[in-house]
């Protein structure tokens, strides 16, 4: 049963009962009070008749003339008809039951029929008696007029009710519309669409607020998803082209070394030689693979205090000193400490001043900074290379990103080094960012939290 079904039904029924139970509380206070009404006027009588009991009939006629309503008098006295003292045109039963008679004596009662009244029964003496009687066909015409316009009030109120409520809940069920349209294109995966703009405070409202941020979050969620699979297709074929040549390479030199076509001792040192910075090579793009593999994006898992001073001072200068024909100037605050680990941290550096040994010219110079930033370390390594393409300052580093694949097949590397220092980083729970350095190369700056 639909939303909309349910709220019609409900409010009918709501609006229903409840104008009934007014409809019929009003009804029955009224025709009580128009019994009580007539019930007065039969004790009046009774009361008269009481006063003046030496001269009862006299009394009864008078009283029953001077009456607001048109009652009936009859006087028994062993007649089973009765005499009629005063007609009021209503058609009494002859000669009431012993037992209405004692029960009417007592209080007024009803008798039922076609012509319905109230009954009142005098004592007099020597078993006479005189009977009162009122017709109840003005009170129960007044109750059919009061059940006609109880009917009237109901159909009014329901229709009233549901103008009101089609008002209030149409713009919700609308959007309750809107939004089972687009979950069905979304579980049929279409393009997420747009949900209406919700701009209330209504339930419907925080559930359009609410799946508009999901959707948008499932949209993100999907091209990031995407994008990074593309990414990781491109890595994984530029992976396979990277082990492949030095497998071609190797199997080549195999298959010459195995046979007679080369014997000069020279020539097969020189071939054994090949092999082993193939092999090599291929060694340091399975372990950058494996490394990224491991450890992406997950938290670290043995955390260490790191005096992260003393490792990037220890990196820098090993740097400095196998590189002296470079200008390798150094800025480090001294005692600041990271939690982390150690032995990542320290491949970050190795990472960052490898990529620059060997990407960079002989005397590029180096910057090395290291400060403590409002709560953050801030590791800045840049030089006066070359630099990176345009576009990598401003996407950044992605994973398994290689910003150019012919630059590990020169220089010796898997390639994967700004990859694994992104991995790193971000393991530590920081972030990298790349842009020009004022040497003409690259500044990465890094950021990490401190304690």
């Amino acid at each position: 049963m639909k939303l909309r079904t349910r709220i019609t039904i409900v409010t009918a029924t709501v609006t229903t009962v409840s104008a009934l139970v007014i409809g019929t509380v009003a009804i029955t206070a009224s025709r009580a009070s128009a019994i009580a009404s007539i019930d007065q006027s039969l004790t009046a009588v009774a009361k008269a008749i009481h006063g003046n009991s030496n001269d009862a009939l006299s009394q009864a006629i008078y009283s029953g003339k001077q009456s607001d309503l048109a009652l009936t008098i009859v006087f028994y006295s062993g007649s089973k008809s009765g005499a009629v003292l005063t007609d009021s045109k209503l058609s009494i039963v002859p000669n009431p039951t012993p037992a209405l008679v004692k029960k009417s004596s007592l209080k007024p009662q009803t008798v039922p029929g076609i012509d319905a009244y109230r009954l009142e029964t005098i004592p007099l003496t020597n078993g006479e008696y005189l009977v009162v009687a009122a017709s109840l066909r003005d009170a129960n015409a007044r109750l059919q007029s009061e059940l006609l316009r109880l009917l009237i009030y109901m159909f009014v109120c329901l229709l009233f009710a549901g103008i009101i409520t089609w008002l209030f809940v149409r713009r919700d069920m609308r959007k309750v519309e809107e939004i089972i349209d687009s979950a069905t294109l979304i579980s049929m995966g279409k393009a997420t669409p747009d949900l209406p703009a919700s701009t209330g405070n209504s339930e419907i409202d925080q559930l359009t607020r609410a799946l508009n941020q999901m959707v948008s979050t499932l949209s993100h969620a999907t091209q990031v998803e995407e994008e990074s699979g593309n990414r990781m297709q491109e890595f994984m074929g530029d992976a396979s082209h990277e082990l492949r040549t030095p497998l071609t390479v190797i199997k080549g030199y195999v298959e010459l070394l195995s046979g007679n076509a080369m014997t000069d001792p020279e020539r097969r040192a020189l071939a054994y030689a090949r092999v082993q910075s193939e092999i090599v090579r291929m060694e340091s793009l399975i372990q950058d693979i494996l490394f990224l593999a491991e450890f992406g994006q997950r938290p670290v898992s043995d955390v260490e205090t790191v005096e992260i001073s003393q490792l990037l001072l220890s990196h820098a200068g090993d740097f400095a000193t196998l590189h002296r024909d470079r200008i390798v100037e150094i800025e480090i605050s001294p005692g600041i400490d990271v939690p982390g680990s150690e032995a990542h941290l320290a491949r970050l550096f190795s990472n960052a001043f490898g990529n620059i040994a060997r990407h960079t010219p002989v005397g590029a110079p180096v910057h090395v900074s290291l400060l403590l930033v409002e709560g953050s370390v801030e590791i800045v390594i840049e030089d006066g290379g070359p630099g990176l393409p345009e576009s990598a300052y401003t996407s950044g580093i992605q994973g398994f990103q290689r910003f150019d694949r012919s630059r590990s097949r020169e220089a010796g590397g898997s390639g994967l080094g700004m990859s694994i220092i992104l991995a790193i980083v971000r393991e530590h729970g920081g972030s990298v960012s790349l842009t020009k350095s004022y040497l003409g190369g690259l500044k990465m700056l890094i950021v990490l939290p401190w304690r």
